[in-house]
């Protein structure tokens, strides 16, 4: 049962206000705690109270839907209108975009086409303010807020793009509606899209904050590369939070390359501002670690997964004693949570290295028989466990009015392109099976033990050093890292001296003074920039 959030209205004259007005409870059918709620929630946004914004946002808004909306909407923004009075555009945008986004969760197979359109033009008018004001914006909102609207963007972009290259999802007037919507080009297209969300970058200033933020060397104050709508603590959370949306992105997109680089100067560690907002967090891990994987970086993909999946594990216990807010909303971290897993069991097969051993515990028992079979070379485990773990890809231009549904085909070539690499690379468990068995071989030897003619050697030594590329993790430099550089990336290292294998087991080459001593050099470097710094005193 949901426990009941209470705001008072009577030290103000804001609920006078909503008595005098053309509201009626009766006629609207909107229950005076509702009305009472929707003045408050306005006052709180005009005041700018973010901490009392968050109550009502995180908990009152869930605990009225479950008490008063569980089996209808919330009211239109004609209603509230008039409850809260006139003179309240920003508020009345921001609620909308709570009501199309409870519409979207409540419709199992999606919303109708004009409640796409409206949540799209609702969005437009939200960044048009944000964005075509000569000043900032003087408004303030919880950090989950700003992701959920960003997250919520990007989503229903996702979600239209698998609506339109699918006919089922449609009824027949819905035809003739979509035609002049992608004549006109003038909702959901990703030119729009992707100029919103890097628009936002741009008017932020956010990348070349992050990056004076990351050079220590060249004492640099992140408001030094800013201007007022840089210094604004809204614009810059959207700013970074659109970052993330980029990412994601481009990874539904295919373009793996450019996700990393939209993220390049976003800092994985524990103050970043994604920390704030569990959502978000495995948000950013999940299409990292993803992009990762599809470059052939498996060992950061796998520091990424499992990073990830060491914090939900630790956060599960909280979520769990809580009471269930959000009901409308999409369980992000419940469906990633297993979608890490059978990446992770791609990662492992290909290239094994050591993880943490709950997590490895918990990958043995849901994925031990797949990864075994994985490690053999059966082709159709990867499959399965590709489409498992992969997210919804999209194409932007496909649309079907009628016929076969076309939406799976996205994720047909994605798959299709990973198997491709994988198929390259089919022999690599077995060959690594081999070398752990001994420290010198013969390449001759290693031929023979896998069924290996003289006509296809050199096609063999080819495999070897398609290995050893894994081993070094080739491109590693292409996104941000989460780990450390001197950590081993596998168990085992080799190298081919003429016709000698010569291999090294890593986990006797382990370094741990030699850990420490760096690390304390990294210290005294940065302890050297931090006394070089110009502190004023407030």
């Amino acid at each position: 049962m949901s426990r009941r959030v209470e705001f008072d209205l009577s030290t103000e004259d804001h609920s006078d206000r909503r008595r005098t007005n053309t509201f009626s409870s009766d006629e609207d059918g909107v229950p005076n705690e509702v009305a009472d709620y929707l003045v408050y929630f306005s006052r709180m946004v005009d005041e700018q109270n973010v901490p009392e914004i968050l109550t009502l946002y995180d908990q009152a808004f869930p605990d009225l839907t479950e008490r008063f909306f569980r089996d209808r909407m919330w009211p239109d923004e004609n209603v509230v209108e008039r409850i809260i009075g006139p003179g309240n555009k920003l508020f009345i945008i921001l609620y909308k975009e709570l009501y199309y986004r409870q519409l979207y969760a409540r419709n199992t197979r999606g919303p109708l086409l004009v409640h796409r359109y409206e949540s799209f033009m609702n969005y437009q008018e939200l960044f048009s303010e944000l964005l075509s004001s000569k000043d900032p914006i003087p408004l303030s909102l919880p950090n989950v807020w700003l992701w959920d609207i960003i997250d919520e963007f990007v989503y229903q972009f996702q979600a239209f793009c698998l609506y339109k290259a699918n006919p089922g999802k449609r009824n027949a007037d819905e035809v003739e509606d979509l035609i002049n919507i992608e004549e006109n080009q003038n909702a959901w297209n990703i030119y729009p899209v992707l100029n919103i969300l890097y628009s936002l970058l741009s008017k932020s200033q956010i990348v070349e904050q992050l990056k004076a933020l990351k050079s220590f060397q060249e004492k640099r104050n992140p408001d030094s590369v800013a201007d007022e709508f840089g210094q604004s603590d809204l614009y810059f959370k959207l700013g970074y939070f659109a970052l993330i949306g980029l990412l994601r992105t481009h990874v539904l997109l295919g373009d793996y390359h450019q996700a990393l680089k939209t993220v390049q100067y976003v800092d994985i560690d524990p103050k970043g501002i994604y920390n704030t907002v569990p959502t978000c967090l495995v948000t950013l891990h999940y299409f990292v670690g993803f992009s990762h994987l599809m470059m052939r970086n498996y060992g950061e993909a796998t520091k990424m997964f499992v990073n990830c999946l060491l914090y939900i594990q630790r956060t599960k216990s909280v979520q769990n004693q809580q009471p269930s807010k959000k009901n409308f909303q999409y369980d992000v971290i419940g469906k990633t949570w297993d979608q890490l897993f059978h990446l992770l069991a791609i990662c492992l097969a290909i290239q094994p290295q050591r993880i943490d051993e709950s997590i490895a515990s918990q990958l043995s028992e849901r994925c031990g028989e797949r990864m075994m079979h994985m490690a053999n070379g059966n082709i159709d485990e990867f499959r399965n466990a590709f489409a498992t773990g992969c997210p919804k890809f999209l194409s932007p231009t496909t649309v079907v009015y009628e016929g076969v549904n076309q939406s799976k085909e996205p994720l047909l070539r994605q798959t299709q392109s990973f198997l491709e690499g994988i198929e390259s690379q089919m022999a690599l468990p077995v060959l690594r099976g081999y070398l752990k068995l001994y420290t010198t071989l013969p390449t001759k030897k290693l031929a023979s033990f896998m069924d290996v003619d003289d006509e296809h050697y050199d096609s063999f030594i080819g495999k070897l050093l398609t290995y050893k590329m894994i081993v070094n993790e080739l491109g590693k430099e292409a996104g941000p890292s989460s780990a450390d550089d001197d950590e081993p990336q596998t168990d085992i290292d080799f190298y081919v001296d003429r016709d000698m294998i010569n291999i090294a087991d890593t986990k006797v080459a382990r370094h741990v003074g030699e850990h420490f001593i760096r690390h304390i050099q990294k210290l005294q470097e940065v302890q050297d920039v931090l006394k070089r710094l110009d502190i004023q005193k407030p």
